[in-house]
């Protein structure tokens, strides 16, 4: 037989042994979940049934209008982050084009100009 021939009958061993292996690991082992800050544990259900108690489905309900609140507070802040960042855009532009208008009338007049920082002049082209 060959050596491909027998490279690949190891590597099929090798694949089926892990997932096999893998496999009986995952139902065996247990491990404690931990409850993410701001949520409480949920309460316990009754074995071999699938009805939902009314503490699990209030507990559900507080769950999902605690995550609500959170998002809505997240996209308010983000709002005025981007409010302040559009703000902020605006004045350093206006800024940038009276730098410009300065640079302009002074090279007129014939008064030369210290160079303007690199930063500055590829902020004031992209505009």
């Amino acid at each position: 037989m060959e050596s491909t021939s027998w490279l690949g009958l190891l590597a099929v061993l090798i694949t089926t042994l892990g997932t096999a292996w893998g496999t009986w690991v995952g139902r065996t082992r247990t491990t404690v979940q931990e409850i993410p800050e701001g949520m409480t544990p949920a309460p316990a259900q009754p074995e071999g049934t699938w009805t939902v108690s009314p503490e699990m489905y209030r507990w559900f309900q507080e769950q999902m209008a605690g995550m609500h609140a959170r998002i809505r507070t997240l996209e308010e802040a983000e709002a005025e982050a981007r409010t302040r960042a559009d703000r902020t855009d605006r004045l350093l532009g206006l800024a940038l084009d009276h730098i410009s208008q300065q640079d302009a009338r002074m090279t007129a007049t014939g008064m030369p100009l210290v160079p303007m920082a690199p930063e500055l002049i590829a902020a004031r082209d992209s505009r």
